[in-house]
């Protein structure tokens, strides 16, 4: 009898705890996706940076799916180029990493082989050789 009660206690506990991921409604997504791409585009460079790392926690948690987030890649590609600080550009291609878009990671291997930013280049390369190996996929350069 003290087993079932406990099995049953357990039961009813774990059915009445909320889930860890919160599924956001379409329209949610969609207005998340369009603040984060507003401050990714906007000329404060903290806002650049806070907002292309709050991209990628977003899609890293689970709370929203690459393919919602991915109007915000051309901003993201922008940011990538045209940074002023080196955070803000690691940020964006953080992001662009999380994204997962062919575009952005084929970016990625751009800048690790031709940008003069040493700092840059290495965490491009890093974050371009990861994604190759985590999807089983070939290298289009060797370093």
């Amino acid at each position: 009898m003290k087993t079932l009660f406990t099995v049953i206690f357990t039961l009813l506990v774990v059915h009445t705890l909320p889930a860890q991921v919160t599924e956001f409604p379409g329209e949610k997504k969609s207005a998340i996706v369009d603040n984060l791409t507003a401050g990714i585009e906007s000329d404060n460079t903290g806002l650049h940076t806070s907002a292309s790392l709050v991209m990628y926690d977003l899609i890293n948690e689970s709370y929203l799916e690459s393919s919602d987030a991915s109007k915000a890649m051309i901003p993201l590609l922008k940011l990538l180029n045209d940074g002023k600080t080196d955070e803000e550009r690691i940020a964006a291609a953080v992001a662009l990493y999380q994204l997962g878009n062919p575009i952005g990671i084929y970016r990625l291997r751009g800048v690790a082989v031709f940008d003069d930013n040493e700092r840059v280049a290495t965490i491009c390369k890093n974050l371009y050789y990861s994604f190759h190996k985590l999807h089983g996929t070939e290298y289009l350069a060797t370093f």
